[in-house]
């Protein structure tokens, strides 16, 4: 039985429809066979969440799980409205054991001043709506198809992680997203990896999946790859490294910067979707 992905959230809405974007991202994922929705996400603020799901037709109180890939707020801020949706009934949020850890970011198009992007809510907040907390580190079977990669060794390659800060007992310092998390689809064709904005870095992101999974081949990527404000090398190398696995689909957005978009739907045209609200992926 299928698994099917459809973007509920991110920066762009490239196709004609009633469906909104805003900066962020959100996927409902869903494994026909064992009856399971998954909440991959929620976008930054809920509001297009919300419409988009009723758009389709979607039932908040269908949602079996929600997966966050990591605590920035673009990826968590939409989780309250949710809730709220809801009406209470509880629901398992599975995260890393570093959600509620406060993250920042200097931006360089604010001048180089400090900005708060961690997850904008407490857990007592979220609790109180019906959130059921599972924070790990190891990996989390949730089908027999689908898999939350837990944490991601960086033994493979950099993470991107560039511009992120944490606060340390000495204050801020560099933040290396530990708590970036994927969603991994076990297909016929082998590994989809769903990401966030793919902090821990594709290489590491797509080995590891291999790693778990037991798979050869990478069937696709789905999801934001971080090259926005990337060192000048970094591009070329994850293009080079996509093409080295001849994926099936490569749908990059969100965080992943329009002219690397560019790049990859040229060096890779067979596998790269035009990806943005609205798109869907159904994979055996």
């Amino acid at each position: 039985m299928p698994v099917r992905v459809r973007v509920l959230v991110d920066n762009s809405a490239p196709l004609p429809t009633r469906l909104l974007p805003e900066y962020g991202f959100s996927a409902l994922v869903e494994d026909v066979g064992a009856g399971v929705r998954i909440l991959f996400d929620t976008g930054s603020s809920g509001l297009p969440l919300e419409h988009n799901l009723k758009l389709l037709g979607v039932d908040t109180a269908s949602i079996d799980y929600v997966v966050l890939s990591h605590r920035h707020y673009d990826h968590t801020g939409g989780l309250r409205r949710f809730l709220e949706l809801r009406g209470g009934k509880p629901v398992t949020v599975i995260a890393h054991e570093d959600l509620f850890t406060p993250s920042y970011a200097r931006l360089k198009a604010l001048g180089g001043s400090l900005a708060d992007i961690g997850i904008p809510y407490t857990r007592a907040e979220l609790e109180s709506l019906g959130a059921r907390f599972l924070l790990v580190r190891k990996p989390v079977r949730v089908t027999d198809s689908i898999v939350v990669s837990g944490e991601i060794p960086r033994e493979w390659g950099p993470s991107h992680a560039w511009g992120m800060l944490r606060l340390s007992e000495g204050g801020l310092v560099e933040d290396n997203m530990r708590d970036d998390m994927a969603l991994y689809i076990h297909t016929s064709g082998g590994l989809l990896a769903i990401t966030g904005c793919g902090h821990a870095g594709v290489e590491n992101i797509v080995e590891n999946g291999l790693a778990q999974l037991g798979e050869e081949r990478l069937y696709g990527v789905i999801g934001g790859l971080h090259l926005l404000g990337a060192p000048a090398d970094r591009p070329p190398a994850v293009v080079k490294y996509l093409e080295s696995k001849k994926p099936k689909v490569l749908a990059a957005m969100h965080c992943t910067g329009p002219l690397v978009q560019g790049v990859l739907a040229e060096r890779l045209p067979n596998a790269y979707r035009l990806a943005g609200v609205g798109l869907e992926v159904e994979v055996e």
